[in-house]
């Protein structure tokens, strides 16, 4: 249920900026004041927002129940990481088809499983996990958390972002790790000076 409410506000504001009724939003004042504090700039910001609502869009047109109302899509820098459960590796392979041939992608990072058993009671999970990790990230002085973006699934964290130094991606990561019930961290955090965000 928590995966299908953040999808389902997903679409509403694709719908919304593909519409043309937000163009304020995305170019008004809240965003550059982000762009400030981020590592990305305003114009990679744009276009991740661009590919994550196209990938959006696409996956609720091909399937809404087993595909968009299952899966997370999470971009930076325009690397698109898939988190989430499906019902076989059709579907696995259906998502990371529609992310690579969405304009502007650079790398797909495919984290999607099909565990049959999973239920709204691991969701109900999830949903805490992912709740207490924003809030130690927030918490935490030491962290920009704005520039960290993370999904759980099954109670394993996905955690992607670009970190200022090696010390700040173990700060991370260590909080993450000391989440109750946390089964996994898998970590897509690039260091600021990777060579990857020059490609």
């Amino acid at each position: 249920m928590y995966k299908k409410l953040q999808n389902y506000l997903g679409l509403f504001l694709t719908l919304f900026v593909l519409s043309g009724c937000a163009s304020a939003l995305v170019g008004g004042a809240a965003s550059l004041g982000l762009a400030t504090v981020q590592e990305r700039s305003l114009k990679d910001a744009a276009i991740d927002l661009e590919i994550n609502l196209l990938i959006q869009d696409k996956m609720f047109r091909a399937d809404t129940e087993e595909i968009f109302s299952a899966v997370d899509v999470l971009v930076l820098e325009q690397r698109v990481l898939l988190v989430g459960n499906v019902e076989n590796t059709k579907y696995k392979d259906k998502v990371a088809s529609i992310a690579w041939n969405t304009p502007k992608v650079k790398e797909v990072l495919n984290e999607i499983t099909t565990n049959k058993n999973l239920n709204l009671v691991s969701e109900a999970k999830d949903a805490r996990v992912s709740l207490n990790l924003s809030v130690l990230l927030i918490g935490d002085t030491e962290i920009s958390d704005i520039n960290f973006h993370h999904s759980v699934s099954d109670q394993i964290i996905y955690i992607m972002g670009i970190a200022q130094n090696k010390e700040e991606l173990n700060k991370v990561i260590n909080h993450a790790r000391t989440i109750r019930g946390v089964k996994k961290v898998i970590s897509h955090i690039i260091i600021k000076n990777d060579n990857k965000r020059k490609k």
